[in-house]
């Protein structure tokens, strides 16, 4: 893929090791993806619409209570952060949440 190729060159690129866990979500690599969400998390915590897709991920794969809790540490890493994408990501988020309630 792509993505690999690039993070050899830019290892921790955020837009690219976000690109990369979508393209294995899309390939079906359930997986690979939920490990490069994790990868991707774990260098940009304050990554919002990463947050919101690995919980999308594994709601997707049938795995709620992982989803609820990969949402629930979105919320809480993204707590007090004040910028539009963060602000945007949290009521994604918590609707997601919301609708897993209802």
């Amino acid at each position: 893929m792509i993505y690999r190729t690039y993070l050899e060159k830019k290892p921790g690129d955020r837009f690219a090791m976000y690109s990369l866990a979508l393209a294995l979500k899309k390939a079906g690599d359930i997986n690979g993806a939920e490990m490069a969400f994790q990868e991707l998390l774990d260098i940009h915590p304050l990554s919002g619409a990463g947050h919101y897709q690995h919980g999308l991920l594994l709601h997707e794969a049938g795995r709620d209570a992982d989803a609820i809790a990969a949402w629930k540490r979105g919320l809480d890493a993204l707590r007090g952060v004040n910028d539009p994408e963060a602000r945007r990501s949290q009521s994604e988020i918590q609707g997601a949440l919301d609708d897993l309630d209802g």
